[in-house]
């Protein structure tokens, strides 16, 4: 197998030796990319290798403005964003954009610079998982990134795949703090996503009485 194709099956089975030796043999690898457009970056950043990130990084690759915001890269973003002010909100080839990006993998600054920037806070990714920058940070668990967004914002009852609401998904994550904060801010607990299902029905089948509370105002 050519090392061009061996380093993102090296990066999905986590071999951060075998990397580290491609890179030593051929440094250029580090910037070589997939059939689908993916950077070895992102690849590792999807597959959660945190340390293969850490490799790719050190080895200096030409993070493009997905990469960057992926992996928390502000001023990579801001320098990208300097020379194409386009690319705040432009689309990735398999559908996602830098705010979601920078919002699911946590990295709050880059969400705040991106935002400063005009990055649209209503953006929906142009692939099956419909997401918007809301649902990527409430999937990715960044409180911070949550609250810049809807502070920005973010339709509060915007649907996903499968019609699933943020509010859904913090329900499912059981996490009555982001529940309290939702409804607060308007999240309607009734709205049914493609099974049919609430968020307070959600709560109710896990028999969270936590979350039940917040729905009723006791919480």
């Amino acid at each position: 197998m050519e090392p061009a194709q061996e380093i993102f099956d090296v990066i999905r089975a986590g071999d951060k030796a075998r990397l580290e030796a491609l890179l030593a043999a051929d440094p250029a690898l580090v910037n070589v990319h997939n059939e689908l457009g993916h950077s070895a970056v992102l690849i590792a950043q999807y597959h959660h290798k945190h340390d293969l990130v850490a490799v790719l990084l050190a080895a200096g690759p030409a993070l493009d403005v997905f990469d960057a915001a992926s992996v928390g890269r502000t001023d990579r973003v801001a320098a990208l964003l300097d020379a194409d002010p386009a690319l705040v909100n432009a689309y990735s080839r398999d559908g996602f954009f830098a705010l979601g990006l920078a919002a699911f993998f946590g990295h709050p600054e880059t969400v705040r610079l991106l935002l400063a920037r005009g990055a649209d806070v209503t953006q929906v990714a142009r692939n099956p998982m419909r997401i918007q920058a809301l649902h990527a940070a409430v999937a990715g668990r960044s409180r911070e990134a949550v609250h810049l967004v809807v502070e920005a914002g973010a339709p509060i009852n915007a649907q996903q795949h499968k019609g699933w609401t943020a509010l859904h998904e913090v329900v499912h994550q059981e996490n009555v703090e982001l529940t309290r904060y939702f409804v607060a801010r308007g999240a309607d607990p009734k709205v049914q996503n493609d099974e049919g299902k609430s968020a307070i029905g959600l709560a109710a089948e896990q028999g969270n009485a936590a979350i039940l509370k917040v729905r009723k105002g006791q919480g």
